[in-house]
């Protein structure tokens, strides 16, 4: 029986970054992750910026989640000799002129003063519909999520710390003080399972709900565009006029199945914005795992303190993650208490007798 500290199930961003962290802390951890094509951390654009662009408000608590997000790829980046994280200036694209002078409104509040540029930018691209501008967000930027999943994976299989597998939750035996699984036993196993939640026979109890999304990559020749341009879709640049167009939300649909419909939907949103025809190159569908008060679902359960979940991350998984998994490490490690607004104790009642 190979002994380690930690079980991780899953190996999306949370899985990923929650890992990482633990063994620079000198944990020994052991992953098992089924390999997919497509999974919402694989085909997510990648982006994080600060704000939320539709009212022009900060994300929740994000002064206390930048800088954990920043050590986080600064380490991860000296630790493989890589590079994952491109600051981006993120524009957001003006849609009338009461939308520039609320923006003007909120430039000027104490919390949006670091990330909001308080001036308009007149619109550049002869190909870009944008009449009434642009709002830049500072601190923004892009992460190679795909190479950044892979690299991590890799050295886990070389140190033979990784299976590739389907987890059977059948196969799993709950010791006091050990979780064992087939030939591999730790002191604590975290399911970090996305939408996969939903069959964990000890969380499914929780509120997870998944939402389907898509995108589409366009070649859009001679549009010479290098900022992150936000209006209705979230058009990123991903160099040789290649760009990533998306993404889509359906609450109904519950496959991981590329659509028509979709695919539609972004070219039309996409025709608005630009003036160029595009080639589409690829198209990606995935669930997102989200919970219905928009809050992470991070805690133990509540008859196995040895059994802990680390997921809802949502659409912002990327800037939470970091913040949210050193949380979960103090409270693994020393019994610190969780936010109650990420603890899974908010919902103790739900919990079946």
């Amino acid at each position: 029986m190979k002994e380690f500290d930690y079980i991780i199930v899953g190996q999306g961003i949370a899985g990923t970054v929650l890992a990482f962290q633990l063994r620079l802390k000198g944990k020994h951890v052991f992953v098992i992750d089924k390999n997919r094509d497509f999974t919402s951390s694989k085909i997510a654009p990648g982006t994080y910026n600060p704000m939320v662009l539709k009212r022009f408000t900060p994300c929740w608590k994000v002064e206390d989640q930048l800088t954990p997000l920043y050590d986080f790829l600064d380490a991860f980046e000296t630790s493989f000799n890589t590079s994952i994280h491109v600051p981006l200036k993120l524009w957001r694209r003006f849609a009338s002129i009461q939308e520039q002078n609320l923006w003007l409104e909120k430039s000027d509040h104490h919390r949006l003063v670091p990330f909001m540029k308080p001036s308009f930018i007149s619109n550049p691209h002869k190909d870009i519909n944008a009449d009434f501008g642009f709002g830049e967000v500072k601190k923004s930027g892009w992460v190679d999520f795909l190479k950044l999943i892979s690299i991590f994976k890799h050295r886990l299989i070389s140190e033979g710390c990784f299976l590739d597998e389907e987890f059977d939750y059948n196969s799993m035996l709950i010791g006091k003080n050990t979780i064992s699984y087939k030939s591999i036993s730790a002191q604590k196993i975290v399911f970090c399972e996305g939408h996969r939640l939903t069959n964990n026979p000890f969380f499914n109890y929780l509120p997870l709900m998944r939402t389907k999304g898509e995108l589409i990559t366009v070649k859009l020749e001679g549009l010479n565009v290098q900022e992150l341009i936000k209006s209705n879709i979230t058009l990123l640049p991903l160099g040789d006029d290649v760009y990533k167009v998306g993404a889509t939300f359906n609450w109904d649909d519950k496959d991981e199945i590329c659509s028509v419909k979709a695919r539609e939907e972004l070219l039309a949103k996409l025709k608005e914005l630009v003036n160029k025809n595009p080639v589409v190159i690829n198209q990606y569908a995935g669930l997102r795992p989200t919970v219905k008060d928009r809050r992470a679902l991070l805690g133990a359960h509540p008859n196995h303190d040895n059994i802990i979940v680390f997921n809802g991350l949502g659409t912002r998984g990327l800037l939470i993650s970091p913040y949210l998994a050193i949380q979960l490490i103090e409270f693994m490690e020393k019994g610190v208490a969780l936010d109650p607004e990420v603890d899974i104790k908010r919902y103790k009642n739900d919990m079946p007798c």
